[in-house]
Formats: structure tokens, C-alpha cells, sequence
């Protein structure tokens, strides 16, 4: 087992998962050159000094640092020479500080780090939605080390395990996120990465403080709780099933999480085991963070249930993942299927009653979504 691991750059973190069989470490400044991953106002402030700080510690105890460069989209900043020559230096300066590699998501950015840099460490990010093997091969061709499979590929193991043989042939990893929460074909991810990338770019829009497609995602599970046993995170106790296909690197969610969350996580992980409510090792966005975000403008009445849904990960049928191995999700609708449904009801309770389809479904409030930007006034 290999863990990369997302970093809030609290030092002592490092020190708090360096027991458990963590390699990486991954990150970047809260707004970048480029752009990334995630909106830079969910995550830490880290300057320069914060920077090489943070790597160094995590140097001392041998785990390497993944720099997060995996924005959806440079906004046709590629034909921009003044950008590009600001760009060569990022790169050169993040090299300096000891940065072991990057995390991409674009093929323009594979190549130009890969012009100077033969030799450091790239990764494809989940951001690039690889969801077959051809993709993968054209990564690989491409020069990448590290393959983050979209999490949509968790439960095809089929695919999985094809890419994971290909990938050996270039003596480079497969990798798969074992804890997000998006949900499962999600229709919003692609805007949502869009609107990720430009809220954490330097010249991104600004006093943004909510994802609004994160709005669209929850109301989709508050419309059908057994959309949670749809989305494609991987249980503690189920990496079995991927390291049986040749998969054993996992990566694990939370760049704007606390140390304590993150060190349960990782400890979770590596025993293999977790006995409580699933969603707390979880991203779970749609309740926590959308309910927050919608009580700052007092319309939460309609989420608030969200919070009380737990998934008791101690009753989940023994081999319930095996389903996945001779049912392909990709060719089956739902509502035909219904096996997650069933799920459903073994594992989830709302408000501790046991899970039942519920009540009546509405669509995504758009017209909140000019509220999410301050204007001056402090709505935190």
C-alpha cells in the first residue's frame, strides 16, 4: 500500500500520518500562476517561506511532495509568450524549494514540464477524466509517471485492472481517489472543475466563498439518499479488491481539511478498517459544506437533512463490491438495476431511522447563486 496524501501544510500533520504507509504528500499555494484543483478560498494561506518549509519537514521524514498544477483549463493563456516565460519560471522555482514533482491535468502542461524537467515526477490528475484505456495509454506515451484515474472508473474493474497491466509496461502507477464524494456520472463535474480552476488562479475571478455546482450535486443526493452509495469512494476495508488487480496506490481527499480529520482518514486507510459513520472519512461536500454555505444566507431549510444521514460502514454485506465485478454500471441504468438502492437500505440511516425513498423532489435553487459572492459586506 502507497498513500498520497492530501496536505493543509500544518507541519505537525507530517509527523502525525509518517507511521502509516504515506509516500506522497500533495499541494500548492492557495492561488497559483495556473490555477488548481481545488478553490483557494477553502484552503490554508502558504506563501513562499510556508512552501519550502513544508517540504523540507516532509523530506525529513521521507515522504515526497506533489505540487498541484491540475487546472481544467488555462483560459488560452498557452498562446501568451509573456506567460509562458512567467510559467518556465514557476516551474524552475517550485523545482528549488524541492518540489519532487506535479500533479497536471493537462497535456500542454505534461510537455512543457517535461521540455526542461525529463525526469521529475508527473502526474495525470483525476481533473483530466480519464475513463478508458486509450486515454490512458495516450497519458502514458505522453511521458506520465502516475495515471489518477476519474473516480467514475472505481467500480469498473475490468478497466482498472487492463490499465493498471498497461501501465507496468512503462513502469509507471495507476492511481485511484479512495475518498471523494462525487457523485456517480456526475453531469455538473466538468463545469465544476472549470469553475475550480478559475477560482484558484491569480487572475481568476474573485470574492467567490461557494462552488456553486457543489449547490447542483447536493440537491441530487437530498432528492435520493442511495446516490451516496452510487458515488465511487472505496471503503477502508475493500482496497483488497485493487490491490488484487495491481493497484496499491491510493490517494485520499482533503486539502481543506483539519490535521485531526486527515490523520483519521490515513489511519482508517492503512488498517483497513473503520467502524462508524462512513461520511466522516468522506469529503461528503453536499452536506457539509453545502449546508454551511447555505445557512450563511439563511436557505438551508430545504439541505438541513443532509447532516443527519449516516452510513453505518459495519453493515455493509460481506463481498457487496464483488457486484461490480460482473455488473458494468456503464451499460445499465439505474433504475433497472437498483442494486445500490438495496444497499441503501442495509446502510443508511437519516436522522436514525432506517433509509426509505423520501420525500418529494425539487431542482437546484439557480437563482441563489449571485448570492455566493461578497460584495464588500462580510457574509462569513
Amino acid at each position: 500500500m502507497r498513500l498520497v496524501v492530501a496536505t493543509n501544510f500544518d507541519n505537525d500533520l507530517i509527523e502525525k500520518i509518517s507511521k502509516y504507509p504515506v509516500k506522497y504528500i500533495y499541494g500548492s499555494q492557495t492561488e497559483t500562476l495556473t490555477g488548481h484543483g481545488r478553490a483557494s478560498f477553502i484552503l490554508p494561506k502558504v506563501n513562499d517561506e510556508k512552501l519550502k518549509e513544508h517540504i523540507s519537514v516532509a523530506h525529513s521524514y521521507k515522504i515526497k511532495f506533489l505540487y498541484t498544477m491540475n487546472t481544467a483549463n488555462l483560459h488560452g493563456k498557452e498562446y501568451d509568450e509573456h506567460f509562458l516565460n512567467k510559467l518556465k519560471n514557476e516551474i524552475e522555482k517550485l523545482i528549488n524549494f524541492g518540489v519532487d514533482g506535479f500533479i497536471v491535468a493537462l497535456p500542454f502542461l505534461i510537455y512543457f514540464i517535461r521540455k526542461e524537467h525529463p525526469d521529475i515526477e508527473v502526474s495525470v490528475s483525476s481533473f483530466a477524466r480519464i475513463t478508458n484505456i486509450r486515454k490512458v495509454e495516450e497519458y502514458l506515451q505522453m511521458g506520465a509517471n502516475t495515471v489518477i484515474m476519474d473516480e467514475d472508473t472505481n467500480r469498473n474493474f475490468t478497466l482498472l485492472e487492463a490499465s493498471a497491466k498497461l501501465a507496468k509496461k512503462y513502469n509507471a502507477d495507476i492511481e485511484v481517489i479512495t475518498n471523494n464524494t462525487c457523485l456517480w456520472s456526475c453531469p455538473y463535474k466538468l463545469i465544476h472543475d472549470q469553475v475550480t480552476s478559475y477560482l484558484s488562479a491569480k487572475d481568476g475571478v474573485k470574492n467567490v466563498w461557494f462552488e456553486y455546482p457543489v449547490l447542483f450535486c447536493a440537491t441530487e443526493v437530498r432528492n435520493d439518499f442511495a446516490n451516496i452509495i452510487r458515488m465511487r469512494w472505496i471503503r477502508p476495508e475493500d482496497l483488497h479488491y485493487y490491490e488484487e488487480i495491481g493497484i496499491d496506490r491510493f490517494k485520499i481527499a482533503g486539502r481543506n481539511k483539519k490535521t485531526d480529520w486527515l490523520v483519521n482518514v490515513v489511519k482508517a486507510y492503512s488498517e483497513r478498517e473503520y467502524k462508524g459513520n462512513l461520511l466522516d472519512i468522506l469529503s461528503y461536500v453536499q452536506g457539509r459544506a453545502t449546508t454551511s454555505a447555505l445557512r450563511r444566507i439563511n436557505e438551508s431549510s430545504n439541505y438541513e437533512i443532509l447532516m443527519k444521514v449516516y452510513v453505518d460502514n459495519a453493515q455493509f454485506p460481506p463481498n457487496w463490491l464483488s457486484y461490480f465485478k460482473y455488473n458494468r454500471c456503464e451499460e445499465r441504468s439505474c433504475e433497472e438495476c437498483r442494486y445500490c438502492d438495496i444497499i441503501a437500505e442495509k446502510v443508511i440511516k437519516i436522522d436514525g431511522k432506517p433509509f426509505f425513498q423520501q420525500q418529494e423532489k425539487f431542482k437546484p435553487q439557480i437563482e441563489l447563486i449571485p448570492r455566493f459572492v461578497s460584495h464588500g459586506e462580510d457574509n462569513r
